[in-house]
């Protein structure tokens, strides 16, 4: 086996607040990963104000990160679902420099696996198997609002930065196929119901994800079933509700780590990239300051920001926090593994089948229509042979 990393574009700069990049794939040995570094500056103009805005999570920004080979999709999520599937099969969280503070750059690595590890020699995305392969990345800088005080830099100003590596293989592989993983429906809910989706049954599947977002919302209240029958119940992998699924969870997953720095108030809620059922702590970043973060119930946290005096942190006097939170339902994300992640196997194998239902059943919060409805998104990792 003879491995090596290497740099596909090296901090290629763009000063465009959306694009859709694509750029060949011009290697020839197989490749177990490629990683796509995005970095974009905070607003430093943002200041310390009551009027200041904060900057949601970065991988929001990423509105898809492709593999393509003409219409041939082999790869394709958005930023949160790629933090998330590489925290469920890595079992550690990408790495990250999360910043809310005027002037910081923030970073994240955006990971494409194709094999069960990153020296997976037979599962393995091989170029020469495809014609024209390329990788597509479209982003948004205002995804989640407009550029402004307290959000992103304007990119005509502050170019935001891609690199992307790529982890080659040169001899020791034998490709046998690839792991596909790309998302097959998204959709809304304005009432609570019941939604059926029909999965894929062309190849096997390995994980089955489903991730549900609501900003400060709670994915176990919203989502409140999850089940997955074939042929009209003949077989049924699971049938639980989304708090049981999620404790269920936490025997199939390792607990990932995300660490965020906040610049906040007093009693101001932020997200913390890690689900539901999460747990962390806070902690101030400046002498003479007192921080402290509570429920963690749901995908933020709020903070407690006192002087020593005991007197509040004002949204005037703006302070930098920094927050670690523990989860194993990163970005929102419910996850079923389907048997042995390392036996190809013991995956499920779908081709037998008539058809393959997921049954989600969604409850509305009473704040959900004040604030909108939460997205569910709705993906899978299948085994792909050559």
């Amino acid at each position: 086996m003879k491995i090596r990393d290497t740099v596909l574009d090296q901090t290629h700069t763009f000063t465009q607040r959306a694009l859709t990049w694509t750029f060949p794939i011009n290697i020839v040995d197989p490749v177990t990963e490629f990683k796509v570094h995005f970095k974009i500056k905070t607003n430093p103009l943002g200041g310390a104000s009551a009027d200041y805005l904060f900057p949601g999570p970065m991988p929001y920004l990423i509105k898809e990160i492709a593999i393509i080979d003409g219409s041939e999709v082999i790869f394709s999520l958005n930023g949160a679902q790629i933090i998330a599937l590489s925290c469920f099969d890595l079992g550690y969280a990408p790495f990250h420099i999360s910043e809310e503070a005027p002037a910081r750059w923030c970073e994240w690595v955006f990971p494409i696996h194709f094999g069960r590890n990153l020296v997976d020699p037979l599962w393995i995305f091989d170029p020469k198997k495809f014609r024209n392969p390329q990788m597509r990345i479209t982003w948004d800088v205002e995804n989640i609002q407009d550029v402004a005080a307290g959000t992103w830099a304007d990119t005509a100003n502050y170019p935001l930065q891609i690199t992307v590596w790529a982890r080659i293989m040169e001899e020791g592989a034998t490709p046998r196929g690839y792991l596909m993983t790309k998302e097959i429906k998204e959709y809304t809910m304005a009432a609570a119901g019941q939604e059926i989706t029909f999965l894929p049954i062309d190849f096997p599947l390995r994980k089955l994800l489903v991730r549900h977002y609501l900003k400060f919302g709670v994915m176990h209240t919203m989502v409140t079933h999850l089940k997955l029958s074939q042929d009209q119940d003949k077989w049924i992998p699971f049938d639980h509700d989304g708090d049981d699924f999620i404790q269920l969870m936490k025997n199939w997953f390792t607990e990932v780590q995300f660490n965020t720095r906040h610049y906040m108030a007093n009693d101001e809620q932020r997200e913390h990239c890690s689900g539901d059922l999460s747990s962390g702590i806070v902690a101030s970043n400046g002498l003479g300051l007192i921080a402290s973060g509570q429920n963690w119930v749901g995908n933020a946290f709020f903070a407690y920001m006192r002087y020593w005096d005991g007197t509040n942190v004002t949204q005037v006097d703006r302070a930098v926090c920094q927050a670690m939170s523990m989860t194993r339902t990163p970005f929102d994300t419910f996850c079923y593994p389907f048997g042995d992640q390392d036996d190809p196997n013991d995956w499920l194998k779908v081709a037998p089948m008539g058809n393959l239902r997921l049954i989600l059943t969604h409850a509305i919060e009473t704040f959900e229509s004040a604030i909108g409805y939460g997205t569910t998104e709705v993906y899978v990792q299948q085994a792909h042979p050559y």
